[in-house]
């Protein structure tokens, strides 16, 4: 028997439709609300969670155009977002099928290093009291440790003007120094450092460009308070000079609007390796290929958001200088580091200048002529 000829039957799918029609109808006024109210989400209004609800209906598109406004607090400061794209990021969660990506509008106001200069050297098994040397550049260097070194230590380099001059050791792995300088000098006597575990010389100087275990990473991961932010993530990791001074980038944040981010995973091209890096985070850096399009040393790192494509003041995509790309503290347009590794460079990473057009590389250190970051996160 049909439906149409069982009275009970077709009330109940009346019913169940009508409950259907109800429900998408609150949406649907949810989102024209949202649209008309000038596409923007103020920070009195609590409504994060039903953001949400339109992302995970498929409806962005009708309330959150690409441009949108949003804010929120962190700590006594007001964020504001700029929605760049929809259901542009894949949820890592797969129980879950749309997103809408945010960016701040301008950088973050504080100067975040993207990396520390790191150790020269990596105690694994410890260094007994003598004489030892190892080769920068084609030159040779040697010191005299007066005591025992012990296993997991990492050897500091100082240099005078850019000459090796002293030596340095902490007993763990980004600990503090324990004790003063060793001299160093031109020579090779004594014992060769194992290559095994000597740093490459630009990271030594001028950190490292590896997003993945990049020092910023998890400055933008983090809620803890200063001093808890940074752990070492190799043998030669040092801690950047913010460790000490700043809080993770969700400190303070407000609790809703972190409730309703997701993790999103991204690629990121790998310095040294043909193999690309992959990441899982809530807040993240843009790539060079998200905002310019292109590859980087063959490696697809995101296609370009439409914020950058649809706004570009360019003709087609490319590299130029554009407007919509330039982000800035207060009136001062500042650069902009990306994620992207130079990835026949150890220690520069790719970056956005002050007209928004793609520059070469800046490196990790970078606190002479900062770039500064405009991170991203997806509401999932």
């Amino acid at each position: 028997m049909s439906a149409n000829n069982n009275p009970a039957v077709a009330a109940s799918l009346t019913q169940t439709k009508a409950v259907y029609d109800r429900l998408q109808g609150q949406i649907d006024t949810l989102a024209q609300t949202v649209h008309v109210s000038h596409n923007v989400i103020t920070s009195s209004v609590t409504s994060w969670a039903d953001v949400q609800a339109i992302v995970r209906g498929g409806l962005a598109d009708k309330a959150f155009p690409i441009g949108t406004k949003m804010y929120c607090r962190k700590d006594n400061v007001t964020l504001e977002w700029d929605v760049i794209g929809i259901d542009h990021d894949t949820p890592a969660d797969p129980q879950f099928t749309h997103s809408l990506t945010l960016q701040l509008h301008d950088c973050f106001p504080t100067f975040i290093q993207f990396d520390a200069p790191e150790a020269l050297y990596y105690c694994e098994t410890g260094l007994e009291a003598g004489t030892y040397h190892f080769t920068l550049s084609g030159t040779d260097y040697q010191f005299t440790a007066s005591a025992d070194i012990a296993a997991g230590s990492q050897l500091m380099l100082a240099f005078t003007g850019n000459v090796p001059s002293g030596i340095t050791v902490a007993d763990t792995k980004g600990g503090a120094v324990s004790e003063g300088s060793i001299t160093v000098t031109a020579g090779s006597g004594g014992t060769a450092l194992d290559t095994d575990y000597l740093n490459d010389i630009n990271r030594v100087i001028y950190g490292s460009n590896n997003y993945k275990e990049s020092a910023v990473r998890q400055w933008l991961g983090s809620s803890a308070a200063t001093g808890s932010v940074w752990t070492p993530q190799n043998d030669f990791d040092r801690p950047p000079d913010w460790t000490s001074t700043a809080n993770g980038f969700m400190n303070g944040m407000d609790g809703d609007f972190l409730a309703v981010l997701g993790n999103v995973t991204k690629v990121t091209a790998a310095p040294g390796s043909n193999t690309p890096d992959t990441t899982t985070d809530p807040f993240f850096l843009l790539s060079r290929s998200e905002v310019y399009g292109g590859l980087e040393n063959g490696v697809d790192e995101g296609a370009p958001y439409p914020y950058y494509a649809n706004y570009s003041n360019l003709s087609s995509a490319g590299t130029g200088a554009d407007a919509n790309r330039v982000k800035y503290i207060g009136s001062t347009a500042c650069q902009q580091f990306l994620r992207t590794p130079a990835v026949g460079q150890s220690s520069r990473v790719r970056h956005l200048n002050v007209s928004g057009q793609a520059s070469g590389s800046q490196v990790a250190v970078n606190g002479s002529n900062p770039d500064y970051v405009a991170p991203a996160c997806c509401i999932i």
